[in-house]
């Protein structure tokens, strides 16, 4: 076995996807609260294991400053590059990925702000998480990564 000679090495796409996994399972698991901004950090658990699946697939081809430099945290263009690896994103899925990406929907569910805002349903969120998870996972299994579907 080949050791990682350094961090680029070491952040690779089943790592990446592990990451992911513990951020959406843990949105799935937390216990629903019923008043303030309850909502807040499943919202962001879900957004940032949005991020981090994509950003698995994406790892299979680019480095990581190539992935943290040229896509960030832009979930259109990880999702565009994600479909040309052959994920398939469902239209109500690229609609949940959009929101995300022309709204604040991501800096919302980190940080109080006060105002009108866009509120993805968490339903939605959630069943997006678990189609890009899925269709992650697959095309990771069939290039050899071992990754628990």
């Amino acid at each position: 076995m080949v050791e990682p000679t350094d961090d680029d090495d070491r952040t690779n796409s089943l790592g990446l996807f592990n990451t992911a996994e513990v951020y959406r399972l843990s949105g799935e698991r937390l216990p629903e609260i019923k008043h303030g901004h309850a909502e807040m950090p499943r919202r962001f658990l879900y957004c940032h294991a949005l991020e981090l699946y994509l950003k698995a697939l994406l790892r299979q081809k680019h480095s990581m400053p190539t992935v943290r430099n040229k896509f960030g945290h832009q979930i259109k263009l990880l999702m565009r590059e994600a479909e040309a690896f052959g994920l398939v994103v469902s239209e109500d899925d690229r609609t949940v990925l959009s929101l995300i990406n022309d709204t604040d929907a991501m800096i919302d569910s980190r940080y109080i702000r006060t105002g009108t805002k866009l509120l993805i349903e968490l339903k939605a969120l959630r069943r997006t998480c678990k189609s890009i998870r899925d269709g992650v996972g697959a095309i990771l299994r069939d290039k050899g990564v071992l990754v628990r579907l």
